[in-house]
């Protein structure tokens, strides 16, 4: 059985090494981004965490290393917290520290994972998830991935899998890149099986996904938000497969909240609010606009409702009906504050 050690660890590049800190974090609760190699400025992982209004943002410094971190690098790192205006800094290492890099972070208040705390994190919060090509190489080895038809794929995306979904009232398949999602009409007769591309999605224009046993929401982006609801025969096959794509599209905008009503969905992005009505109609605001929010109506003669007022330029107003008012514009007023 494939455990978490240091050796696997220092068998990563530097680059690998971060995206698996960055998925641990996330597992952890946190938002996190990976920065790109050339625009990182010093900073390799910037992850926050938002709680009921309070939020906290750590800088994360990734040190694949086998000797033991010096005081030079934590002096050089704790500066980061004043420069970025950040609440700390965390360096995480497959190594150890020495005694004075210990002593000096503890007066910086710079936090330390050496590598045995590291694997114990990583044993914890992704027992089941050595990296993302092992992720991808359990998802195709367990399941049979029949080409599509009429595709070609492009330079550097790789398959991932395929499971069988009710779209739009038919019967098909979600197929998986690490590029694009492609949603399948198989037809079947006593001549011939046919499969039609009904759609294909580009993961960096997905903003996230919610599951909601056995159905599933896929959260679109671009000028205004969408949502694609399908129904999987096997939701956890289906959920492992939108998991390896989260690295790809959590770096720009993405899905804090998500919640399914009556009568339309309602999406809460780093950006945006939306309500989207299963006829079709969408409103939404974005968080740079919203002045406030506050509940309205309720009592003997109706519901009450979450009420989120736009800049008097913009003339918005929309009104959510959804279930935990409370939570809902506390979700909101957090990400109002961050944006």
């Amino acid at each position: 059985m494939n455990t978490w050690t240091i050796e696997r660890l220092l068998g990563l590049d530097p680059y690998e090494f971060e995206e698996l800190l960055g998925r641990l974090f996330i597992k952890m609760g946190y938002t996190s981004e990976v920065t790109q190699k050339s625009r990182d400025m010093g900073v390799d992982i910037l992850i926050s965490i938002e709680n009921f209004g309070l939020s906290h943002t750590w800088i994360v410094q990734a040190k694949r290393y086998s000797e033991p971190v010096g005081v030079k690098e934590i002096r050089e790192y704790s500066s980061l917290r004043y420069r970025d205006n950040v609440d700390g800094v965390i360096i995480a290492t497959t190594s150890g520290f020495t005694k004075e890099a210990q002593k000096e972070a503890l007066e910086h208040n710079v936090k330390l994972l050496d590598g045995p705390l590291l694997v114990k994190m990583l044993s914890h919060y992704m027992p089941e998830n050595l990296d993302i090509n092992s992720q991808q190489r359990s998802i195709s080895e367990n399941q049979e991935f029949v080409n599509i038809k009429g595709t070609v794929l492009k330079q550097g995306e790789q398959m991932l899998g395929e499971t069988e979904v009710i779209f739009k009232g038919e019967r098909g398949s979600m197929a998986c890149t690490n590029k694009r999602i492609f949603l399948i009409k198989n037809t079947t007769n006593l001549l011939s099986k046919r499969r039609d591309v009904l759609c294909s999605l580009e993961v960096k224009d997905m903003l996230g996904w919610a599951q909601e046993m056995p159905s599933f929401y896929l959260v679109m982006g671009g000028k205004e938000i969408t949502v694609m609801s399908m129904r999987a025969r096997k939701p956890e096959q289906a959920a492992e497969m939108l998991q390896c794509l989260q690295q790809e599209y959590i770096r720009g905008e993405h899905l804090l909240k998500f919640e399914r009503t009556k009568d339309e969905f309602i999406v809460l992005t780093n950006k945006r609010i939306s309500k989207n009505q299963y006829s079709g109609v969408s409103r939404e605001i974005s968080l740079k606009h919203t002045l406030g929010t506050e509940i309205k109506g309720g009592g003997i003669l109706g519901r009450s409702k979450l009420v989120l007022n736009g800049n008097m330029n913009e003339n918005t107003r929309i009104e959510l009906n959804c279930g935990d008012l409370v939570l809902w514009k506390e979700a909101i007023e957090a990400a109002i504050r961050v944006s």
